[in-house]
């Protein structure tokens, strides 16, 4: 196995550092043989964290070859228990799931983060307002101004890697990492996305709670003393007639209702 750690210059503005508490997050990205967590194999990961407002590390955990991934799994869950929050894209259907199945079948206990934060799940429901043509990660990079050195995508890095375990190639390697390593050290800067839609009046999502499920909501939010860490209007109509139910039917548990907001993007 091999592990890997760089540290590179990702700054950000204060106000968004500090709203949304940057330097607790950690960020990651997996690479894997194939879609199916029960058959295929985590044959690399990254995972970033900021060391302070300016200095973004990442580390990555690479795989030489298949019988490696309990070893690359180990030393990842170690990195990941000392953060109660991670970060990344799209990471709540395939990676999170992904990691745990794969913890579990190594017979590897170990705490991931209780917080996820999914970027693609927040800028999802507002990327036609903001413009952007698509919402995959390399689009919403190239709206941003970001430019890659890496020229693969995802799919061609599980062929990349077939190739990698019949000639143990350098190059192959290189780009794989490569590949892996810039999906992570971009997710900061999408933050910049996110502090404009959670700060602006005139974004809306196209989905958006209506007037009278917001109404409803606050009377039963306030008379049973709920607060969720969200502004209404931010919320989805399916989250909000989600979370209605739920308070009709005794659900008052901020946390339970938190994740009915996550999971209805």
């Amino acid at each position: 196995m091999i592990i890997r750690e760089n540290t590179q210059k990702v700054s950000m503005p204060v106000n968004i550092f500090e709203k949304y508490k940057m330097d607790s997050i950690a960020y990651f990205d997996i690479e894997t043989t194939g879609f199916k967590k029960e058959e295929d194999n985590i044959i690399l990961i990254s995972l970033g964290w900021y060391i302070n407002q300016e200095s973004f590390n990442i580390k990555q955990y690479y795989a030489e070859n298949l019988y490696e991934e309990k070893e690359l799994l180990n030393a990842f869950g170690k990195d990941i228990e000392g953060f109660a929050t991670w970060c990344s894209y799209n990471g709540l259907a395939f990676d999170e799931p992904f990691i745990k199945f794969r913890f579990q079948k190594n017979n590897l206990q170990y705490d991931v983060p209780n917080k996820h934060i999914d970027l693609y799940r927040l800028i999802r429901p507002y990327y036609k307002q903001l413009g952007i043509d698509r919402c995959n990660l390399k689009t919403v990079e190239k709206f941003i101004g970001i430019e890659r050195e890496d020229t693969i995508d995802g799919g061609l890095s599980v062929e990349l890697y077939n190739k990698y375990l019949q000639t143990s190639s350098e190059d192959l390697k290189e780009k794989i990492m490569l590949h892996n390593y810039e999906d992570v050290l971009n997710l900061p800067q999408i933050f910049h996305l996110i502090y404009k839609v959670d700060n602006s009046e005139e974004i809306t999502r196209v989905d958006a709670i209506t007037e009278k499920q917001k109404r409803y909501l606050s009377f039963l939010m306030e008379k049973n003393n709920i607060k969720i860490d969200k502004k209404l209007k931010k919320i989805s109509k399916k989250a909000a007639s989600k979370i209605i139910d739920s308070i009709l039917k005794g659900t008052v548990d901020n946390d339970k209702l938190e994740d009915i907001i996550k999971n209805s993007y």
